[in-house]
């Protein structure tokens, strides 16, 4: 009842009352607001959101070598052309779109079967980092293309692509067919040969015979390595190369920026993270390891950090001789798992087969989130947010030391990062394509 009173009893008071009060009351609320500490400002500094540093934690140690499995390894590996057992063999196959530059640096990918936007994705990421060096890949045959996947090919300055059928069997492994898909994309387990790539020239380079493929049948994530191979045969000694997987691959910073340079056999492998797993914690590189090597081999592997296969990093120099050594253990444990090259690489290292190489000067591992290529795969076990090296506002990964990582690799394992890329910059990049596309055809016809 009094406030009620009270306010009737406001309502008698006139106009001068009324405004020397709201001057007092609007003075003394001014003076309250000046007076108080920036209790706003200082909340919204310290909720400012900053990636997790772990520079100071460190699994370096794991990294050794093998020493109960080491292997004293050879000077030098054979070519990839071997098996077909003549010194004038020679690669023959040349790309469908560009041409290679010797002296620039490159990015390597299988990129068969995949949708424009996993195109875009790959190419558009890193060309925004100012990466003017050469794209080389090697995609599906021309009638299994996807829509709009050539044509935006085409327009890529600096892009290399190779368009070669490969021979593939049924699942009986003897009867020859075409490339089979499964649920709209090539089949991951169908084995199939590389034919017509190596062959004989004239004295005047001129092609006079192609060879059939000497390997049994094979899946294409192992034969992906006679293409980079080939391809590395373009480049100088001194180029840098990449080798990473394209679709599941996005760049932040130029990845080849602040290399060093000749240092005569420089080699990079970048691992897994050894806290979310460690070879004998997956079953898939444990399958690996002990399909290819027997259990001995797997036993001394297996608390030891997964090395990523789908991302390597080197000097031309160092790389053709990886490449060589990855091909030759297929040809050693005739292994057809698919992703059985991951096997490969771990053993090549920490049994240290590479030790002895004449072209490789020096082997680099970068623990994961410490090095150029940020290998995300093991941490899907929760959220990329909640490991703290993910920012969901901004959608950029950092590396351990808080800076942007330069190249993220299997960032789809994340919901909230795959969410973005998938509705967000996918139909994005797809859709401004082709809106270009369809732009200049009407500027032709109106043209003409």
């Amino acid at each position: 009842m009094t406030g009620r009173y009270s306010i009737s009893h406001c309502r008698l008071v006139d106009a001068a009352t009324q405004s020397r009060l709201l001057l007092l009351v609007s003075t003394l609320l001014l003076v309250q607001l000046l007076m108080a500490p920036p209790i706003a400002c200082a909340k919204k500094n310290d909720d400012e959101w900053k990636p997790l540093n772990r520079m100071n934690e460190s699994a370096s140690e794991l990294f050794e070598i093998a020493h109960e499995v080491a292997v004293n390894g050879p000077t030098s590996f054979p070519k990839p052309t071997f098996p077909i057992n003549d010194p004038d063999v020679v690669v023959v196959v040349e790309p469908d779109i560009g041409e290679h530059r010797p002296d620039v640096d490159v990015v390597m990918a299988y990129a068969e079967g995949y949708t424009l936007d996993y195109y875009m994705s790959f190419i558009e990421t890193l060309r925004g980092t100012g990466f003017d060096g050469d794209i080389v890949l090697a995609i599906s045959e021309h009638k299994l293309l996807k829509p709009h996947v050539l044509e935006y090919l085409k327009t890529q300055k600096n892009l290399i692509a190779y368009i070669h059928q490969l021979d593939c069997f049924e699942d009986d492994l003897v009867t020859l067919t075409t490339r089979k898909m499964k649920r709209g994309y090539p089949d991951v387990f169908q084995m199939c040969l590389l034919n017509d790539v190596y062959g004989w020239k004239d004295a005047d380079g001129k092609v006079i015979k192609t060879a059939k493929d000497p390997r049994i049948g094979r899946v294409v994530a192992t034969l992906r390595y006679e293409w980079y191979w080939i391809w590395a045969q373009h480049y100088n000694p001194n180029s840098w190369i990449m080798l990473v997987d394209a679709r599941d691959t996005f760049f932040q910073t130029n990845p080849f920026a602040n290399l060093p340079r000749n240092q005569d056999g420089l080699l990079y492998f970048f691992g897994e993270n050894a806290e979310a797993t460690r070879i004998g914690m997956s079953k898939k590189n444990r399958n690996w390891i002990l399909r290819s090597y027997g259990e001995e081999v797997l036993a001394a592997l297996s608390q030891k950090p997964t090395i990523c296969s789908g991302s390597t990093m080197g000097e031309q120099k160092a790389i053709e001789t990886y490449l060589r050594a990855l091909v030759n253990e297929w040809d050693e444990t005739d292994i057809k798992m698919t992703g059985a090259d991951q096997g490969f690489h771990n053993y090549l290292y920490y049994t240290g087969k590479l030790a002895n190489s004449q072209n490789i000067r020096k082997l680099v591992v970068w623990e994961q989130g410490k090095g150029i290529i940020n290998n995300l795969g093991a941490l899907r076990t929760k959220a990329f947010s909640e490991w703290g090296f993910y920012n969901n506002e901004t959608k950029k990964v950092y590396n351990w030391d808080g800076t942007l990582s330069p190249v993220a690799h299997q960032w789809d394992r994340d919901k909230n990062l795959h969410t973005y890329y998938k509705w967000k910059m996918f139909p994005k990049w797809e859709k401004k394509f082709i809106a270009e596309q369809e732009a200049k055809k009407e500027g032709f016809v109106s043209e003409s």
